[in-house]
């Protein structure tokens, strides 16, 4: 139970070279070479080397399946930046909302030949796999809400940025919504067709 919780310290964990790779010189300007996602700030271990992962950008009480989902919808919309196939990202946020319970990805739903992509799925996979030991009901169309509104937090807080950064989450919201509100017709829908790659 909670009380039975292991001691976790905080504890400096550092870049093994030997481990880490990259390119060996940048191609663009916007090439990066560090990965600031965990560092020692928000990293804490335990006495058994038991690893948790921290991050205080947002903290407060929240649904059981609020982590999982933020940690989707970072990596949808962090894919365009990466230059993914389009048709590929479209066809996989298709496989993604298809799901009635949320539950591991089959193998055969999650390759591509876009390699991107195929990390991306492999990953989501995991999450969601994790998200459904979490509770007792993996009901999709809630884990779809949170990624809904999850979507729309993040074209509003863009928006201030740059407006057309908020592109990307508001068609993922809209493509949501339509999964939504089309829950128990056919899907995809037979009047989309993503075979062909899109401006």
């Amino acid at each position: 139970g909670k009380e039975n919780r292991p001691r976790l310290e905080p504890r400096i964990l550092l870049e093994d070279p030997e481990l880490s790779y990259h390119a060996k010189h940048r191609v663009s300007e916007g090439d990066i070479f560090d990965n600031l996602l965990i560092h020692g700030d928000n990293l804490l271990v335990d006495n058994r080397k038991n690893i948790g992962v921290i991050d205080y950008e947002r903290t407060g009480e929240g649904h059981a399946l609020q982590d999982f989902i933020e940690l989707e919808a970072d990596i949808l919309n962090r894919l365009h930046t990466t230059g993914t196939s389009r048709s590929a990202f479209w066809n996989m946020c298709i496989t993604l909302f298809k799901q009635d319970t949320i539950r591991e990805l089959d193998e055969a739903e999650t390759t591509s030949e876009d390699t991107q992509i195929d990390k991306a799925f492999k990953t989501i996979s995991v999450i969601r796999e994790f998200a459904a030991k979490c509770i007792s009901n993996p009901n999709a169309r809630e884990y779809l809400l949170g990624l809904l509104f999850n979507m729309l937090f993040r074209a509003a807080l863009v928006h201030k940025e740059d407006p057309q950064k908020s592109e990307r989450p508001l068609l993922l919201a809209g493509f949501i919504c339509h999964r939504l509100e089309h829950w128990n017709g056919p899907w995809p829908p037979t009047e989309w067709n993503f075979s062909q790659e899109t401006p």
